[in-house]
């Protein structure tokens, strides 16, 4: 019987948290920042004292240790540039994330080996896993091949998925 390396579950959850910071923390920062500089563009244009703003039921401030005791909307020319935001983070968080993090979670039940997870997914988000495989003695294989394409094949709307997200990480 082949015996198989376990480790407990806290792994597979650093694992998941490395692939996502890799992948989604270019985009998160580049989000941020649009959000920021809309806040930042509407009180300067209405004078505010403070970088926050209400808009469509929502509060945005750069700032959340101190809220302002009145609440500033956003004025309309910003309008289109905030609406393109919400587009953009309601695309990535319900369109994308589910898929690709689905994915994540099938690649990490189907086997306890990192070496697997090399193998499964995509060239472009392979440096979190050698750093954590450098770090780690668990190096063993447990997919076989037909599992592996399996895999992929079930998965290649999120591998697609992942690899656009790596290039347009390269773009921002």
């Amino acid at each position: 019987m082949e015996e198989r390396t376990h480790y407990d579950k806290r792994m597979k959850q650093y694992i998941k948290d490395k692939l996502y910071a890799y992948i989604y923390a270019p985009i998160e920062t580049h989000l941020q920042k649009q959000l920021d500089s809309i806040i930042q563009k509407n009180s300067v244009l209405i004078g505010a004292s403070h970088n926050s703003f209400m808009y469509k039921g929502n509060y945005y401030a750069c700032d959340t240790t101190n809220p302002p005791r009145r609440m500033n909307t956003l004025i309309k020319q910003l309008h289109p540039a905030m609406d393109d935001y919400l587009k953009e983070q309601k695309k990535l968080n319900n369109t994308e994330l589910p898929y690709v993090l689905g994915f994540i979670n099938q690649v990490l039940n189907a086997s306890d080996d990192l070496q697997d997870y090399l193998r499964v997914f995509p060239d472009s988000i392979h440096k979190p896993l050698e750093q954590i495989i450098n770090s780690c003695p668990c190096r063993n294989k447990h997919l076989s091949e037909e599992d592996v394409i399996t895999l992929q094949n079930k998965n290649k709307a999120s591998i697609d998925l992942m690899k656009q997200r790596m290039f347009t990480n390269l773009l921002i």
